[in-house]
């Protein structure tokens, strides 16, 4: 278990470096975006266009893939490493994979317009709705396109994981974000004298396709990427789509609960856009926050996830139940141990943390103020959003999906229940808040439910150390507030001098903490990784 949990460090590092230069070129993307846009009607319609081939990619083909192929692969690389068989179920799900993304893209184009007006149906008060649903209904016709290419990323992705090879699905989302940042470069240069709003974009088309493009060819650049590493690596594909091969009717049975899952988070995701008022930048506010969380996430919770799930599917198709128990609760704890100080970092430094990357250009003081707002909502529900998405894989990797169906049915619930509520007083903040109650409440219940199994996380140990991590979570919120209360702002080099003083003191007193409360995961997870490297 001790070379299982050493190797597993290694490749967190790989996958966590990977991720992190991939999330900081996607933070860098929306910035870009941010300065020469602003928050405005066309920030808007272009998130909630951009946002569409997202939704209908999971809804109708995202979910089944994600949730059991790197389980199902997993599984046959076991097979064809002691049986010598699996190579042609791979072929068979991928073959009809391929088409089942090529008949959705195809007909997501002809429906465009109905899918963007889905995502606004209720448009901010003094927004010009034409105008608004024109723009946002020809860059959905454009976007849409991404939907063959994430899931031709979602397939190659699975393939390298199940073979441990992480390296390629890690890094190339970095190249997408650098192709489509050099595109949206383009536009202040086709268009120095631009106003870049509803109406300029709606009078000039290029905007418009500069827009659509630079996100589509960033998403074709990574797939084509990994396709590539796949044919590198060796792995022979032959087109056999077979429908009824037992592999495929196996993925789908696997799925069904699925699609459930993810046609809730689809419903919960129209109603917070439309909750957001399109049109008003609230929208914008929000997705831009929503960006921001999911920087720590990828970086920390989705690099554990990514390098322990494959593990967790071999030991279970193993029938390994103890090494299972053990590996799922090194994961939840060292989830918890990294994402709840970030989740505090990001609520005491939002304002500073959105002033310092996004105030500048057409991005103004307003728009900074509500997207912290919204972001210091949702960072209180980070850890558990991570904690909550590691626990489902626990159950895909047990090839339970019908038990993810139901939690996140109840999580999507609260989380729309909460956000009608709170929205009226308090806007984004409120939708932001709504989502930390859903996630929070709901990561607890999906723990009570995987404990319930044959997996023995022991609960109340794992209690014990939460508190402890909040305890010095605590210490390091106070450190902060005391580190950077002489310093004034919430823009240019003052917001940088509280963040880089907020880390710095932030991070340092919650390891000192972590010490005194006795809580040693984190070191000893560290030294493991150091020592198998120097060796």
């Amino acid at each position: 278990m001790e070379m299982l949990m050493t190797g597993l460090a290694r490749s967190n590092l790989v996958v966590a470096a990977g991720t992190a230069v991939s999330r900081l070129t996607g933070l860098a993307r929306i910035v870009v975006f941010g300065v020469i846009i602003g928050q405005t009607a066309l920030a808007d319609a272009f998130d909630s266009a951009n946002n569409s081939p997202n939704a209908i990619y999971e809804l109708l083909i995202g979910g089944v893939l994600s949730a059991s192929l790197v389980s199902l692969f997993s599984q046959f690389v076991e097979r064809d490493e002691y049986e010598h068989v699996g190579t042609k179920s791979t072929d068979a799900i991928i073959s009809v994979a391929v088409i089942a993304l090529f008949v959705i893209t195809a007909l997501a184009v002809v429906f465009s317009p109905a899918i963007f007006h889905l995502f606004s149906l209720n448009p901010a008060q003094g927004v010009d709705v034409e105008t608004f649903r024109s723009v946002g209904t020809a860059i959905t016709r454009i976007v849409v396109l991404q939907i063959f290419f994430y899931g031709l990323s979602a397939l190659t992705s699975a393939l390298l994981n199940a073979r441990k090879l992480f390296f390629t699905a890690a890094w190339s989302p970095a190249i997408a974000n650098l192709v489509t940042i050099a595109i949206f470069c383009v536009i202040p240069l086709r268009y120095p004298n631009g106003q870049f709003d509803i109406a300029f974009a709606n009078d000039q088309q290029g905007v418009i396709w500069l827009l659509a493009l630079g996100t589509t060819l960033g998403i074709a650049t990574m797939a084509i990427i990994q396709v590539a590493a796949v044919i590198r690596h060796g792995m022979s594909f032959s087109f056999s789509p077979k429908f009824s091969h037992p592999a495929v009717r196996k993925l789908l049975t696997l799925s069904m609960w699925t699609l459930g899952y993810v046609a809730a988070n689809q419903v919960a995701l129209v109603v917070i856009k439309n909750l957001a008022s399109p049109g008003s930048g609230g929208v914008d506010a929000y997705a831009k926050a929503f960006v921001l969380l999911q920087l720590p996430h990828g970086l920390l919770a989705v690099s554990i996830a990514t390098t322990f799930v494959p593990e967790l599917a071999r030991m279970f198709h193993r029938g390994d139940h103890s090494a299972f128990s053990t590996t799922m609760s090194n994961g939840i704890h060292l989830t918890a141990l990294l994402t709840i100080p970030a989740a505090l970092g990001l609520w005491v430094l939002a304002t500073p943390i959105v002033g310092v990357l996004f105030q500048h250009g057409n991005f103004s003081a307003q728009a900074t103020t509500t997207t912290a707002r919204a972001l210091s909502g949702l960072a209180l529900g980070l850890a558990g959003f991570s904690l909550y998405l590691f626990v489902l894989r626990g159950f895909y990797a047990r090839n339970d999906t019908k038990t993810p169906f139901f939690l996140n049915l109840f999580e999507n619930a609260l989380n729309i229940i909460f956000a009608i509520i709170l929205v009226g007083r308090h806007g984004v903040f409120g939708l932001g808040i709504a989502f930390s109650l859903a996630y929070l409440i709901s990561a607890a219940v999906a723990l009570i439910a995987l404990e319930r199994t044959e997996v023995d996380i022991n609960i109340s140990q794992l209690l014990g150390n939460i508190v402890r991590i909040v305890a010095a979570g605590g210490v390091m919120v106070l450190a902060v507030l005391v580190a950077t209360s002489a310093i004034d702002g919430d823009a240019g080099i003052a917001a940088l001098s509280r963040v880089i003083v907020g880390v710095v003191v932030g991070g340092a007193a919650y390891l000192v903490a972590l010490r005194v409360f006795g809580e040693s995961t984190l070191r000893d997870y560290l030294s493991s990784n150091t020592t198998r490297s120097s060796r």
